[in-house]
């Protein structure tokens, strides 16, 4: 039977409330499970015939018992009411609190486990030119990773023509489960699970390209295995919107590294979705390394890898309340320190994917800064990876220059003296410098700036280029001021 002892991680807490009950209002309080039979008891005991005792259910979402109270007298029992009303108040909201960490913890490692398997997943069909081959490997892994007894691909290959890729499936059976009507019925749409005639459970998910749906994928259970559950059906959903459009990129350009990408976009959107102010934080910040990166001279392959790492960067959001992310005055110190949280929960999630290290750095350091300040490890210097000090100054920009609930949006230029202002203390000279370069280069200026972020803001748009030649003489000189060693 349930009982609260289920649900709290730590129950001093209940052993701590029963004795203050007991202690200091002469109380016996018995700890009941879901069925009424006793599990603690404190205090006296009171079996007096004039005594008196009354029930209080604990309230969460499902019965797992209550509290009985004892006393000497009906009129003992009325005294201590406030004090037992303020104790299982006490109780009630720890209980809260422990199924919001349990589903949390849920929530992270069901994204985990995502990306591993994505990760995996890739590696598996990097340099497979065969594309009928890469859709067997990910019907497979797919099939494996939810128990599909059955499954099947049909889409379009190279030159329009026709791919069936089938798992464990003869063309016999393939046929058989194409020609049922309730198959027939959930052509199109999106993802779905259904009941066909012979008490097969299907999972349906069109695969979906720009023009339209280009094929499907099917996975079956027989009738004597259970039917898929929303938890699958939500796991092929998000393997389906990251794997539609890898199929069509492979389709048309062979490419499998849009695989991976699209998983962290996908992945990073959903984050940023928890609030209102940060739709889009992920893929500005991307944007702006990757031109940071580029007048870094960093090469193509490493720049896929900072780019990753800069979506990747605020995973560790999913673990932080909507109601702090959001809030629109100022947090607490307490709300404080649960947000600096955030990189500690994305290094959770990610060190089970086994990434390169400095990926996985570069998205847990971005708020290390150089004089020691910043957060989670309090890095200085050399000590913060390279790939960290590029995001660190795009998330910055991104974060001044975008609307806060407890602040407008800053001016391009006041972000940027912001940032200027902080080179050699928080942030690295050659990262602002890259950064200034690639807003003054002749195809971006303004116009790159805009194509990021629509909702800029400029103090004299037509001054821009003056302005940042201003800026970047500024560091230059402020080097030149520098102590010699």
């Amino acid at each position: 039977m349930a009982s609260i002892q289920d649900y709290l991680f730590d129950t001093a807490l209940l052993t701590a409330t029963l004795a203050y009950l007991a202690d200091h209002h002469g109380l016996t309080v018995t700890v009941h499970d879901s069925s009424g039979q006793p599990l603690l008891r404190h205090g006296p005991g009171h079996a007096d015939a004039d005594g008196a005792s009354q029930f209080h259910p604990f309230r969460f979402v499902s019965d797992i018992g209550g509290l009985t109270c004892a006393a000497e007298s009906e009129q003992a029992l009325t005294n201590a009411a406030p004090h037992i009303a303020f104790a299982l108040t006490v109780l009630d909201s720890q209980l809260e609190r422990e199924v919001e960490l349990r589903e949390t913890s849920e929530e992270m490692l069901q994204l985990s486990s995502q990306l591993n398997f994505l990760y995996k997943l890739a590696r598996k069909i990097i340099g497979i030119d065969d594309l009928a081959r890469c859709y067997e490997i990910i019907l497979s892994e797919i099939s494996q990773a939810i128990g599909a007894d059955h499954a099947m691909i049909a889409t379009k290959g190279r030159w329009e023509e026709k791919i069936q890729v089938s798992y464990n499936l003869t063309p016999q059976q393939r046929t058989a489960i194409e020609s049922r009507p309730s198959f027939k019925n959930a052509a199109g749409g999106g993802t779905i699970i259904f009941t066909c005639e012979d008490g097969a459970s299907l999972l349906y998910s069109p695969i979906k390209e720009k023009e339209g749906h280009s094929g499907y994928v099917v996975f079956a259970r027989t009738r004597d295995h259970r039917f898929f559950s929303a938890y699958e059906k939500k796991f092929v959903s998000i393997i389906e919107n990251i794997i539609s459009p890898t199929f069509e990129t492979l389709r048309l350009y062979d490419s499998l590294q849009d695989l991976y990408l699209n998983t962290v976009k996908a992945l990073a959107a959903a984050i940023d979705a928890k609030d209102e102010y940060t739709h889009g934080h992920s893929f500005r910040v991307a944007k702006y390394t990757i031109a940071i990166g580029r007048h870094l001279d960093i090469d193509q392959k490493q720049l896929n890898d900072l780019e990753i790492a800069a979506y990747m960067h605020d995973l560790g959001k999913i673990g932080i309340s909507e109601a702090i992310l959001g809030k629109p005055g100022k947090l607490t110190a307490e709300e404080f320190r649960e947000i600096r949280r955030h990189p500690e929960f994305t290094d959770k999630i990610l060190q089970p994917i086994k990434l390169p290290a400095f990926i996985v750095d570069a998205a847990v350091q971005h708020h290390e800064r150089l004089d020691g300040t910043g957060y989670p490890l309090g890095l200085a210097g050399e000590n913060i990876s390279s790939f960290a000090r590029v995001i660190a100054v795009a998330d910055v920009f991104d974060a001044l220059t975008s609307k806060r609930p407890y602040r407008d949006a800053l001016s391009v230029e006041e972000a940027l003296r912001i940032l200027c202002d902080g080179i050699d203390i928080k942030f690295d000279r050659t990262v602002v410098l890259a950064f200034l370069r690639a807003l003054n280069h002749e195809e971006g200026r303004g116009e790159m700036l805009a194509t990021i972020n629509v909702n800029l803001q400029f103090a004299a748009i037509q001054n821009l280029n003056t302005f940042l030649i201003e800026l970047a003489d500024f560091i230059i000189n402020k080097e030149s001021l520098r102590p010699s060693a």
